[in-house]
């Protein structure tokens, strides 16, 4: 690596600072190594390291060289030093943290409680998208050009473990949510079919019973009381099986890997920007989209293959179906005369997507093929 450190001091004590974190692959051990290694090796009084979110908000993660407790400050944008380094795509000090309004927020507050005078920010990118913020204070005078440097290559070192951390966490995260979905999926095609058996045995023993009629209708009753008791409690252990913003993306994933392993139709799916719950009614929708966009591949398109991607946005959530199939037939209408036409699925669709105030597109692709796409707005979720 090059280093635009003028010492070879300076570029030994890199080296050294960097070394092993690479083996590291969780976000939360590999901040907290990073905040102790670039503490010994800028010289600073306090030293921290917050992660951006991918929202508005810098979340620090480590601290070093102070008291106070900074894990977990949560530094909302637009307010203090850090955010504007990070705006500014550049290293920001102030010489007297207390004396500068415009820079305060809790962190600058936890640390002039220790003395810091002098606090300095220094953006963490990979190319060019923000990762989080380094800082270093100094009590009692300013922070020197040579700290800031120092951060900043140490920065350049750590982003991509960093990246590639945040990818690994990311990857363990939808693991466990496809063994929860595979658990609850098991759940409801064993123990639900069974207990639904159950319940109609003792409407049977109730309809047929003929000697001591009172008594079997009593225990027939029973078994069904027990039954519906223990359906709820089967379909609530289902849903704590799939918390979390990545329940629906998991969703689609399965049903994608079933529907390509039984039509034999190469199918991916990719999920563009950061997962949030999109609420049962909207994620119901979604589901449907894909399941009827895959019913519709199948017995009309003869696709080879298959994109389904879902896109998250500040205000919106779209999911699109893309084959590489014959296309839409020249006299396709998405809004058929009654009688002819579109046939039921995609009408009913459409009709539960405009329901839920999103927007059905189906038209073909500029290379033949047929594109499906649902846009439902996201509500805030506050």
């Amino acid at each position: 690596m090059c280093y635009t450190v003028k010492s070879i001091d300076d570029v030994r004590r890199l080296v050294v600072a960097t070394r092993g974190l690479s083996g590291l692959s969780d976000v939360p051990s590999l901040v907290t190594k990073a905040c102790r290694r670039m503490f010994d090796l800028v010289g600073a009084d306090v030293v921290a390291i917050a992660l951006y979110d991918g929202a508005d908000t810098l979340v620090v993660g480590a601290g070093e060289g102070t008291c106070a407790d900074l894990s977990g400050i949560r530094l909302p944008r637009d307010t203090g030093l850090g955010w504007r380094a990070l705006e500014r795509s550049m290293p920001c000090t102030t010489g007297n943290c207390a004396a500068d309004a415009e820079h305060l927020d809790d962190l600058v507050e936890a640390v002039i409680g220790e003395g810091v005078r002098g606090l300095a920010a220094v953006p963490l990118t990979f190319n060019d998208n923000w990762l989080g913020v380094f800082y270093a204070g100094m009590r009692g005078r300013r922070v020197s050009p040579r700290t800031t440097l120092l951060m900043n290559e140490f920065g350049a070192s750590l982003a991509p473990l960093l990246v590639t951390a945040v990818r690994a966490d990311r990857a363990g995260q939808l693991a466990v949510e496809e063994e929860r979905q595979r658990i609850a999926q098991q759940l409801h095609d064993t123990a639900g079919q069974l207990l639904f058996r159950i319940s109609l045995s003792a409407k049977e023993i109730q309809q047929c019973a003929a000697a001591d009629p009172q008594t079997a209708t009593e225990a027939a009753r029973s078994i069904e009381t027990a039954a519906a008791e223990a359906s709820t409690y089967l379909r609530e252990a289902m849903h704590s099986l799939l918390p979390g913003d990545d329940a629906l993306p998991v969703t689609l994933r399965r049903d994608v890997a079933t529907f390509s392993a039984r039509t034999g139709t190469t199918a991916e799916v990719v999920t563009l920007g950061s997962p949030v719950r999109a609420g049962p009614e909207l994620e119901s929708v979604l589901v449907s989209a894909l399941r009827e966009g895959l019913h519709n591949v199948e017995k009309h398109a003869a696709a080879g293959a298959i994109l389904v991607s879902l896109a998250y946005q500040s205000h919106q959530l779209t999911l699109a179906i893309e084959d590489d199939g014959k296309g839409l037939p020249e006299d396709f209408d998405l809004h058929p005369v009654p009688g002819r036409g579109a046939g039921l699925g995609v009408p009913g669709l459409l009709q539960r997507v405009t329901g839920a105030g999103g927007v059905l597109r189906l038209h073909r692709n500029d290379d033949g093929g047929t594109s499906l796409r649902v846009t439902l707005p996201l509500v805030d979720r506050a």
